[in-house]
Order: C-alpha cells, then sequence, then structure tokens
C-alpha cells in the first residue's frame, strides 16, 4: 500500500519536526515582507482580521528611513495597503495575549512606498494604535506592523476610517463643538484639563482622570442614542478599558457651562476592593462598550458592577434649541482613546455642507470636472471651505468656496469631500462618490509580463506569480483570474493550474496573459503489504519509492535495522505500525504506513518423568517454551512437603530448552555445592515466564523423579 503527502503534516513523526524545520528555514514564504508586495485589506470601514491572522515571523529587515520613530530598528516589518473613503482612520494591531503572540507592535504609515508619513507611539506589550485624521481619500496608503526584535508573532490587524473632528479639549468651556452625528475616532486621552472641579459632589464618575468634552445644539427633536468603545475592545471576553461619561443640559447655552444639569452617569465596571480586581465572570457585564441605550431605564450606574447594571442608561429625548454637553472619562487611564457612534431621531444644529459635481464633456480621466460648493448654515456663518478631490486629482486639495475645475489623471471610483467650518468652530463633511470613465487610447502601449514560481512540492499551494506591467501609465494594478484589481503584483499561495493576469494601467487600459504554475511529481512511497509474523520471528520489509533524487532522507518511526538501502527488518512483541516518511532535498514528503501484526503462540511444556542417574540420557528437568519467550526469570521445584529443592535463573544457573541443563535431581545444588540426591517420588515446579510481548506468565506442573541413581 502506498500514498503521498498532500498537505505536509509530518503526522506522528515528532522527531522530524526538528529535522523538518531545518529543510524549510529557507523556504517560508512571508509575502508581504516588501512594500511593494503589500497585502491589500478591503475595506477601511470597520475591518478587522481574524485573530492571529498575520504574522512577522521570518520577515527579513528593511530599509531604514529617517523619521521621527523613536527606537524604531526596522527590523521584521510586514506590509499591508487601503484605500480610505474618509480622510481620518484609526489602526489598532493586537497582539500578545490580546488576539495574537507579537509582542511590543508598532505600526507605521508610508504615503506611497518609500515615503514615510507617520509612526505610533508605541501603546503596550500586546496592542498599538495610531491615528492620522489628514488623508486624501481614495488614494492607497502603506502599512508597515514591526515588532520589538525577538517579539514577533502573530497579530489581529484593524482600520476603520471616519470623518474627523477637532482634537479633543479637556475642560467643558473648551468642549469641542458638534455639528452633525457623524461617528469619529479619538485615539488618546492624555489630561484632566485646567479646571479640576468640574465634576460635582454626587456625580457617579467622582472626578476626572483622561476626559475629553464634546457639546452641541439640537436642531430637530428625537432621542438620543450613543455607544462608546475603546480603543483596545475586542470582544466580551477580553478586558478592556473603563470609559465613564456623564452628559449634562446646559441651560444657559452652548457657550456657558455655569449651571449644567446632569441628565445621565455611568461610571460602572469592574467590581473589586483595595485595587484588586475580581474574576471578570462577576463584572462582565460591565466590560466594554458604554453609552445611551434605548429602552434602557435607569440613567445612572455607580462604580463597580451592581445586580441589573449593564453598562448604558436610557436614552435622552432632546428638545429643539437646547445645548447639551458630554464629558468622556478613561477611568483605566490607558491613554488610549475611544470611538463613538450616534443614533436615534435627534439632529445637531449646524451648518450643511454641500455641492454638485458636474463634467464639461464628459466623466472621463484627463477630462476638466467641475465642483460646484452649495453649503449652507442658517446659524453662524461658514467661515472656511476645505477640498479633498482625491486621489489623483489635479489640484488635489483646495480652500475657498469655488467653483473649481479638476482634471482626474486616472479613471475609476473617486471620493471627494467637503469640509466646513463655522465661526463657533463647528466642522461638518459631506462625501460624494462618483465614477471617472477610462480614457485609453487605441495606441497604448501597454503589455503585461509574469514571472512564475512553480511549486516545490506536489499539491503544497505554495506557487507565485510575479506580474510586471511595461510602458503605458503607470502606476500599475493587477488582477488575477478575474479578481478585483489591486497594487500588489505578487500573487502567493497558488495550485498548480492555469491561470490569467491582467495588468490595468491609470488610464484604464488593459492587457493580459496566461500563466502556467507547474509542479514536480509526487513522491510516492511503497512500504510492501501488511504482513503477519509469529511472535518471536522478525518482518523483512522492503522498501521502494518514487522518484529516487540524491539527497534524499529516509526516516522509520518507531526505527528499524537497515539491511541495505532497499530492505529493513523489524523485531517487535506486539502489533505495530511503521511509518515511513521520504524527504527530499526541497523538503518535499511523502510516506507510506504498513502493519505488522503479531500471532501469540505462546506455549510452554516440560517432561513428567526425568531419570537423572548420570547416563547421559533424561538426565536434567528444563522447560521447554516457544520461539517466543524473552527469558524464564525463575525455576523453582519443590518436594511433596514444601521444601525448595532448586531454585534457576535462565541464562545465569540453566539455558532454557537445553537437555543438557537445568535441575539434575539433587537437593539444593547450589555455590559449587554438588548437592544430595533426592528421593524417587513427585516435585512439582513453578515457572515464571517473561515473553518478547513483555508480558510475564507463571506457570506449574509436577514431575516424578524416577531414581536419581544408576
Amino acid at each position: 500500500m502506498f500514498r503521498y503527502q498532500k498537505n505536509m503534516r509530518l503526522s506522528v513523526l515528532w522527531s522530524l519536526l526538528i529535522i523538518f524545520s531545518v529543510y524549510q528555514s529557507g523556504n517560508a514564504q512571508i509575502l508581504n515582507d516588501d512594500c511593494q508586495f503589500a497585502t491589500p485589506i478591503p475595506t477601511s470601514n470597520n475591518y478587522c482580521s481574524r485573530d492571529g491572522e498575520f504574522t512577522n515571523i521570518g520577515a527579513k529587515a528593511d530599509p531604514a528611513f529617517i523619521n521621527s520613530c523613536v527606537l524604531l530598528q526596522w527590523g521584521n516589518g510586514v506590509w499591508f495597503s487601503f484605500t480610505p473613503r474618509e480622510p481620518g482612520i484609526l489602526l489598532r494591531v493586537f497582539g500578545s495575549g490580546l488576539g495574537g503572540t507579537i509582542r511590543n507592535p508598532k505600526i507605521v504609515l508610508f504615503e506611497k512606498c518609500g515615503k514615510y508619513l507617520q509612526c505610533s507611539p508605541g501603546k503596550a506589550i500586546g496592542n498599538d494604535e495610531l491615528l492620522v485624521d489628514n488623508l486624501n481619500i481614495g488614494q492607497t496608503y502603506y502599512i508597515m506592523i514591526e515588532s520589538a526584535m525577538g517579539g514577533e508573532g502573530t497579530f489581529k490587524l484593524c482600520l476603520d476610517d471616519f470623518i474627523p473632528v477637532p482634537l479633543p479639549e479637556a475642560d467643558c468651556q473648551e468642549a469641542v463643538v458638534l455639528c452633525d452625528t457623524s461617528p469619529f475616532k479619538v485615539q488618546s486621552l492624555t489630561g484632566l484639563g485646567n479646571d479640576r472641579n468640574e465634576i460635582e459632589a454626587g456625580n457617579c464618575m467622582e472626578q476626572e482622570f483622561q476626559s475629553a468634552w464634546y457639546k452641541w445644539t439640537c436642531e430637530t427633536a428625537g432621542s438620543l442614542t450613543f455607544t462608546l468603545t475603546p480603543n483596545d475592545y475586542q470582544n466580551r471576553n477580553s478586558i478592556s478599558d473603563d470609559l465613564d461619561f456623564a452628559l449634562y443640559e446646559l441651560p444657559n447655552g452652548i457657550d456657558d457651562c455655569s449651571g449644567k444639569r446632569l441628565l445621565r452617569c455611568m461610571a460602572s465596571g469592574a467590581n473589586g476592593t483595595n485595587g484588586a480586581t475580581d474574576p471578570l465572570t462577576t463584572w462582565i457585564n460591565c466590560n466594554g462598550p458604554t453609552g445611551l441605550m434605548l429602552g434602557d431605564t435607569d440613567i445612572s450606574e455607580a462604580p463597580g458592577c451592581q445586580q441589573g447594571n449593564n453598562n448604558f442608561v436610557s436614552a435622552l429625548n432632546m428638545e429643539v434649541g437646547k445645548s447639551y454637553v458630554l464629558v468622556i472619562n478613561n477611568f483605566t487611564r490607558s491613554g488610549l482613546g475611544f470611538g463613538i457612534q450616534f443614533g436615534g431621531t435627534g439632529t445637531f444644529l449646524g451648518p450643511k455642507p454641500d455641492f454638485d459635481v458636474n463634467a464639461n464633456r464628459a466623466f472621463e480621466c484627463d477630462k476638466s470636472v467641475i465642483f460646484t460648493n452649495k453649503s449652507e448654515s442658517l446659524t453662524d456663518p461658514i467661515v472656511k471651505y476645505t477640498w479633498n478631490f482625491g486621489d489623483r486629482s489635479v489640484p488635489s486639495r483646495l480652500n475657498g468656496t469655488g467653483p473649481f475645475d479638476v482634471v482626474y489623471q486616472s479613471f475609476g471610483d473617486k471620493t471627494a469631500a467637503l469640509t466646513v467650518e463655522s465661526s463657533r468652530g463647528c466642522t461638518v463633511t459631506k462625501i460624494i462618490d462618483f465614477f471617472v470613465d477610462p480614457c485609453c487610447k487605441d495606441t497604448s502601449t501597454l503589455s503585461l509580463n509574469a514571472n512564475v514560481v512553480d511549486l516545490r512540492c506536489f499539491e503544497i499551494p505554495e506557487g507565485r506569480i510575479l506580474a510586471n506591467g511595461l510602458r503605458g501609465a503607470p502606476e500599475y494594478s493587477y488582477s488575477l483570474d478575474g479578481g478585483p484589481f489591486r497594487p500588489n503584483p505578487q500573487f502567493g499561495n497558488l495550485a498548480a493550474g492555469t491561470y490569467q493576469v491582467r495588468v490595468q494601467d491609470l488610464k484604464g487600459c488593459v492587457d493580459t496573459i496566461t500563466t502556467i504554475v507547474n509542479q514536480p511529481l509526487p513522491i510516492i512511497v511503497d512500504a510492501g503489504l501488511d504482513q503477519t509474523i509469529e511472535l518471536g520471528d522478525s518482518a523483512l520489509i522492503k522498501l521502494t519509492y518514487m522518484p529516487v533524487k540524491n539527497k534524499d532522507t529516509i526516516f522509520w518511526s518507531p526505527e528499524l535495522e537497515e539491511v541495505d538501502a532497499e530492505n529493513y527488518i523489524a523485531y517487535i512483541g506486539n502489533t505495530t505500525s511503521f511509518m515511513v516518511t521520504v524527504i527530499d532535498s526541497n523538503g518535499c514528503i511523502g510516506e507510506d504506513i504498513i502493519e505488522i501484526r503479531v500471532v501469540k503462540n505462546l506455549k510452554v511444556h516440560s517432561p513428567n518423568i526425568f531419570t537423572p542417574n548420570g547416563d547421559g540420557s533424561n538426565d536434567f528437568f528444563n522447560v521447554w517454551a516457544s520461539k517466543g519467550v524473552q527469558n524464564i526469570e525463575l525455576l523453582e521445584i519443590y518436594d511433596r512437603w514444601g521444601n525448595l529443592v532448586y531454585q534457576g535463573v535462565d541464562g545465569v544457573d540453566f539455558k532454557r530448552n537445553d537437555t543438557q541443563s537445568g535441575w539434575d535431581g539433587r537437593f539444593k545444588k547450589k555455590n559449587q555445592d554438588v548437592g544430595t540426591p533426592v528421593v524417587t517420588g513427585v516435585y512439582v515446579w513453578r515457572a515464571k515466564i517473561l515473553w518478547l510481548d513483555g508480558s510475564i506468565e507463571n506457570y506449574a506442573g509436577d514431575v516424578t523423579v524416577l531414581s536419581s541413581e544408576k
């Protein structure tokens, strides 16, 4: 029987793991080890990979860049790319104990390969985050994740883009004004402001630690809900930062914090005393996200996690024209920030950004697209207009009311944004998506070639295709078998087969080639048919395999005695399965299993009469055992009164299955003492026998001594 290895498992051959790692050490594929081969993230909107989905184990050193990242060693980075639809992005990585094994991770953002943009400060042993709020929407950016040297491991990566708001303020009087209910992110909370007495007596929060204040005025009456999510939150069963909040009405208007009236208060969190925290199971309902929720009935939750607490309080019914202020406090004091998502039917008062997108002739690359401002504000005037026209636009960003003529140098999905700021510091953004048609010419010179790396081993999907766009209008994007176009020219972990590779340039021109990923023959190993032997016999195993190559290595588990290159001998006491593994110089594996079944024919016999008279015939009493015996550990003879007359051990005092060895009919023959002949009669014998299968059996019988003398 034979089989070939399809998934490179080493089965139960633990002894091969170290050897196999030597074969594989130079072959591990880190497909995103370079910026140009960055793994594309499919969306930047609330994306999180699986726990431990990515790794920087085996990544090589990266080129050094001059930047402001402190202690960045650029030793083991791996790369990812993403295209934001909104100008703000929160990047998070979770490692040791939080979604992977990487230690001291760091996040570095690049505007393009080789052009450093920003890096994270480095937060903790197991996680890190980076917030950037001035991205060019629609442009491809590159992320590098690295770790402390020696801290390489697996990790979880999360991205979420958003519309930025001004940086948080830690005092009510300086609170950030919100003009709409768009969600946003805050990277960090680091201080408690200049006014240390803003939390009144009796407030469930008790005091500020690391806080942020936000205020607004209701435009449309209705319900208000929100959810605050700590940046380090992963799931209900993973402990995250403890966020507290208090929501007030400002009866004297949005610019006056005096006389603020407490409406909602939330401070629930971990149970514990004297700084010690009880097990999460006792306060799990108060871990993670918090906020206002429809259907909730309480308006305040005190510190700890009392019965009935759930980390949420009831939604607020806002009234037209009334102003409110929200303070968010990081009780954990980790320095990490949060995200906020608003809900409900009520709205916030503020300017209304709006614009039209038109084309002189057609929405086509290299043609003029006109942006016309239509924003308005019924309260305070708009004092600033900031335009972000997106990727490959000329110009890419402008200030002012417009209208503006913009030319897009590339085709495809485009996103433009207008952010307006009112005189009271309120900022609101509107985003519009549109499509720019290709402007590919019939005379395009775009072409494509590709390098193929075949499979090293049969049916192990490690094939790679590295495409290369030529001429045309760089930059290029690539597609495999009709999949989405992406900037990464490398396609990895491919099975053997035929693939269609496409390249697309900035103008929408496309070229296609067909490539073939080949694979070697399988290593087919045959150890022969299963065999059956009798205990005590050996089995001869004949091994054949193909193809046979130089530097092949053969392993047996359990080990076998080698006769020559093809034949092996098995000496066994029990039925055993032997696995043979053949590893070639590429680390490819073939294996087979043969079972040697052992039939145990355990037989013991002895003479019932002997005449120890020295005539050379039948002079000794001995025990005869079948060939499965390993040793007779003890042979004893007793007379009819129970006296021990002989005791011997196989190989020491006698030799089993030997007519000239054993008891010679003398009493207590011992220590060169010839002893005295026993009288004629019946004697009882007992033998303890160790068999080759490891079992020990006791046997007994009797023997008649007819005469002990001639």
